[in-house]
């Protein structure tokens, strides 16, 4: 049922039930300027008046036939607002003080009763109905501001958990799990060194000409497709992509956690890159007039690996190794692998190669370099097992 605040100028409405029509009769009489007075001459019709209307004061006569007026408001509806009195003689007193301290009346009025004195009891108990009424409406409002801020702070939780789970993912497109789980738990990673590691570098032949011929959205569109591919290629075989810069792809094998046969790993996934390469220019000879070539180079050392700045973080790794591939990936050929002694000794066992002899490089003495040429028989298998 639903309760709406009186105004000062609007009259409360009072329940009186008494057996005696006499009795009704002067109460009303007494009280109608100030409440809208309701009687009743039975208990089983101020049940009914009750269901349906809403008092702020319930009086009833302690003593009425079949009934009494306790065991009439026990039979109420249960309005916890209103407030139920009684009027009785004296020697109901304890009976009825006993069922103001269990609070279900209110108070009780003795017989006879003075207008004035009635006058002044039922002011005070329409004077709490409303105070009632009152707490419990600034109650509902307050639990309802509870459940509004509770909400708020869900919603607000459920934002931040989702945005933290958006960085971390962005955190681990761009790092490595081991060295972004280091960042949130330290706000720092520290620079690790790692053994027989191998860096692959991939660089497009010519890019320079072919970016002087193309428009530039179709150059990075091409760049995008290629480098799109090789991702998906170092996933499958465990190796960490650590950077592109300009038309080159670097990645490796054996960091931030060592691979097994790290070094074969990276020379298959060449493979594939290469294998990529060749469908492409098939696949679009048609309607592309310049050709994109791959070079690889591979080699296999150590180095240092980790994370450099503070606002734009970026893995990558350093050493003669790193040096080393790139100078391979230099001296190799469109469409093939060139790899170095230390790599070609690793995985000699299970690809096939054709010695190069050794072969001046920027800065460094000759090195001894290999071209990858196929996988032998049976090695294959060996290798895609350790990805599935």
């Amino acid at each position: 049922m639903k309760f709406v605040y009186m105004e000062e100028s609007e009259k409360y409405s009072i329940l009186y039930v008494d057996d005696e029509p006499d009795n009704l009769l002067v109460f009303r009489s007494a009280l109608r300027r100030f409440y809208n007075v309701v009687i009743a001459e039975s208990a089983t019709e101020a049940i009914e008046l009750a269901k349906n209307e809403v008092f702020a004061v319930i009086i009833t006569d302690q003593r009425m036939p079949g009934i009494t007026g306790l065991e009439f408001i026990s039979c109420l509806p249960d309005e916890p607002e209103n407030l139920r009195m009684i009027l009785t003689g004296y020697s109901d007193v304890s009976v009825i003080i006993d069922a103001i301290n269990t609070g279900k009346v209110y108070r009780y009025i003795t017989k006879p009763w003075d207008k004035d004195d009635l006058k002044i009891t039922i002011d005070k108990a329409v004077e709490a109905y409303t105070l009632r009424k009152k707490n419990k409406q600034l109650v509902k409002e307050l639990l309802d501001a509870n459940q509004f801020l509770e909400q708020k702070v869900e919603e607000r939780t459920s934002e931040v958990n989702k945005q933290k789970v958006e960085i971390e993912s962005l955190l681990l497109n761009i790092l490595p799990a081991e060295t972004a789980e280091e960042l949130k738990k330290y706000g720092k990673s520290i620079a690790k060194k790692h053994h027989e590691v191998s860096v692959l570098f991939a660089d497009i032949q010519g890019f320079t000409k072919i970016a002087e011929i193309l428009p530039a959205e179709e150059l990075v569109h091409e760049l995008d497709t290629f480098f799109r591919a090789f991702d998906d290629i170092t996933g499958r075989f465990g190796l960490e992509k650590i950077k592109t810069i300009g038309d080159a792809y670097m990645c490796a094998g054996g960091l931030p956690k060592p691979l097994e046969n790290s070094a074969a790993q990276v020379v298959k996934a060449a493979m594939e890159m290469q294998q990529f390469m060749r469908g492409y220019r098939l696949q679009n000879q048609a309607s592309h007039q310049q050709e994109f070539n791959l070079r690889i180079g591979i080699h296999t050392g150590s180095l240092v690996a980790g994370v450099v700045g503070h606002k734009k973080f970026a893995y990558d790794i350093w050493g003669d190794t790193v040096n080393t591939a790139a100078r391979m990936e230099q001296n190799s050929e469109a469409g093939r692998i060139n790899i170095s002694k230390e790599t070609y000794e690793l995985i000699q066992n299970k690809f096939t190669v054709s010695p190069r002899g050794f072969i001046d490089v920027k800065n460094k003495s000759a090195l001894e370099m290999f071209f990858v040429e196929g996988i032998k028989e049976n090695s294959e298998i060996e290798i895609a097992a350790h990805n599935l």
